[in-house]
């Protein structure tokens, strides 16, 4: 009886390799692309791409950017999703030379990428008038909710200047939420507290006192 040669296993090779040999062809091209003469619309492509499949060799790229009228924020889309470490580690190495609203925007994406690392620079920035980007480093520093993170909002909420408790509340009800999300109720209830003691009665502290008794309702807070 005469075998039949099965067809489909080259196929199904050469299935499995394209999706790798696209995603290597589109990051090489968008890189083309933004170091080319193209124009704004096509660049601002490139980048938002890039933080889809882009990779190490994207983030200097991208980061040339972060200082750039009508460019910066896709830039900073872009390492906002690159998974590389190199990604976050090129927004804080910008963050002393960037100003106004790059400087804001850099801080923003710090905070979604919930870059740890970052937290002493965050940290400096809330504390510091000088650079005005306070309320921003406050935001992120919600969004990374880690111990350091949450123990600074917890001091612009004791002792900082009272223009900045309001946004200190906001980023600390982010922060108990996911402290809550991860299991840490009691850091949770710790964070709103600070709240409730800090502020007058108001929607904020109503919030907080809301969600603590939400935690106080589950099992093992």
């Amino acid at each position: 009886m005469k075998l039949i040669r099965p067809l489909f296993l080259p196929l199904l090779v050469v299935a499995l390799a394209v999706p790798v040999h696209a995603a290597v062809t589109s990051e090489s091209a968008a890189l083309a692309v933004l170091a080319s003469d193209a124009g704004l619309q096509e660049k601002a492509r490139a980048c938002q791409e890039l933080g889809d499949f882009g990779g190490p060799k994207s983030v200097a790229p991208l980061a040339a950017l972060l200082n750039t009228e009508h460019l910066a924020d896709y830039a900073r889309s872009g390492l906002e999703g690159i998974k590389d470490p190199s990604a976050g580690a090129a927004l804080r190495k910008a963050l002393p030379t960037l100003e106004g609203r790059y400087l804001a925007g850099a801080v923003n994406s710090l905070g979604v990428r919930r870059e740890v690392a970052a937290v002493p620079d965050l940290q400096k920035l809330a504390l510091d008038p000088q650079r005005g980007v306070a309320e921003e480093a406050i935001a992120s520093l919600g969004m990374i909710a880690n111990r350091d993170a949450t123990k600074t909002l917890q001091q612009v909420l004791a002792r900082g200047p009272a223009e900045l408790r309001v946004a200190a509340a906001h980023a600390s009800l982010v922060a108990a939420a996911q402290l809550a999300k991860d299991g840490q109720g009691a850091g949770a209830r710790e964070l709103l507290d600070s709240i409730v003691t800090a502020l007058p009665p108001g929607p904020l502290a109503t919030v907080a006192q809301t969600q603590i008794a939400a935690l106080k309702a589950k099992p093992g807070n």
